[in-house]
């Protein structure tokens, strides 16, 4: 019995989870199955352009470890597109971690998101909860139970 998988980090679920060929020989149930931290995997190194240690990083997993997924996730869409199979997106050991940024009340503890948020920018920012002007800064990163 091999090492239990460690959890992958990944920014987001896909927005597109089945691509299938247009061709009238599809057959149903004809398709390569690719996870999730296979899908992020090409999304950071193919689409962000990032260095495969940095999508290491970001995904919680050592690079040797990225380089494989990144592997059979090349494979698997190699063999779709020569054997004109559908491409399901679906499963893995993963968990949601997104970026959080806004502010901070020190007063009531309250938090909320402002995607315009600038640490340089707290005097003019006032709680929405409490009207508290002792607000913070806040960035951070959360990480979200799958559903």
């Amino acid at each position: 019995m091999g090492r239990p998988h460690r959890i992958r980090f990944v920014s987001e679920f896909p927005n597109y989870t089945y691509f299938q060929p247009k061709s009238g020989s599809f057959k149903e149930g004809f398709e390569e199955i690719l996870t999730i931290a296979e899908f992020e995997a090409l999304r950071l190194k193919h689409f962000e352009n990032k260095s495969q240690i940095e999508c290491a990083k970001l995904m919680n997993i050592s690079q040797p470890t990225f380089s494989r997924i990144l592997d059979i996730a090349h494979k698997k869409i190699t063999t779709a597109l020569i054997y004109g199979k559908a491409i399901r997106i679906e499963g893995g050991p993963i968990r949601i971690k997104k970026q959080f940024i806004g502010y901070g009340c020190l007063d009531c503890m309250n938090e909320w998101e402002d995607s315009m948020a600038n640490e340089n920018d707290t005097i003019s920012k006032i709680c929405p909860k409490c009207q508290s002007k002792n607000v913070y800064f806040l960035m951070k990163e959360i990480i979200m139970k799958n559903t």
